[in-house]
């Protein structure tokens, strides 16, 4: 198992943002009752060059699985015990950057998240298996089964990911950019 720390990058959604911003005048206003609610539809988090190493004579040997994992670093989110929030892994895109032309070669992916440092068991973000005769480009989208809520992950200052692939996995070094979606909700009540 190989572990990576390629740079990542995080797109937040200002609608987040504005939410905080009317609780914050909310609470300084000395207002008696403050309700805000807001969905948050996508988050956009992108792990840059994630390496996968070739497997020497994999074309001969047939399906194989590797994994590797990845610490991504990021501003803890400290949100005031008042706000309820839920995070959900919509989707996951796989982007193909060098050492492979397409995802075809993929039969099955799965990626783990769990908080750096915690007790407990990873989250499961995207359990993948391809479909008989599916054809498979340069970008896969796996939408999420069954989301469940990964906040306490996402508070976090760090996450670790874990990504195991399975297929005939190519013999050379290979290298993807992993795009993970998240939407959520922010409910607010002083």
């Amino acid at each position: 198992m190989k572990t990576s720390s390629s740079p990542s990058t995080v797109v937040r959604s200002r609608p987040l943002l504005g939410v905080l911003l009317a609780a914050s005048l909310g609470l300084g206003s000395g207002a008696c009752m403050l309700s805000v609610e807001a969905d948050v539809p996508d988050v956009e988090v992108t792990q840059h060059d994630v390496a996968f190493q070739g497997i020497p004579g994999a074309s001969l040997i047939g399906d194989v699985s590797t994994g590797m994992t990845f610490t991504q670093d990021r501003p803890a989110l400290n949100l005031p015990k008042e706000i309820d929030s839920t995070v959900q892994a919509v989707k996951v895109e796989l982007r193909a950057k060098s050492g492979i032309q397409d995802f075809g070669f993929l039969r099955a992916l799965r990626i783990t998240m769990a908080p750096k440092g915690a007790d407990g068991e990873p989250v499961e973000l995207i359990n993948y298996e391809k479909a008989a005769g599916a054809v498979v480009g340069a970008t896969l989208t796996i939408p999420s089964r069954n989301p469940v809520n990964i906040l306490d992950q996402w508070k976090a200052e760090s996450a670790i990911f874990n990504v195991q692939v399975e297929g005939t996995l190519p013999e050379q070094a290979w290298t993807i950019d992993i795009v993970a979606h998240f939407a959520g909700k922010v409910s607010y009540k002083y």
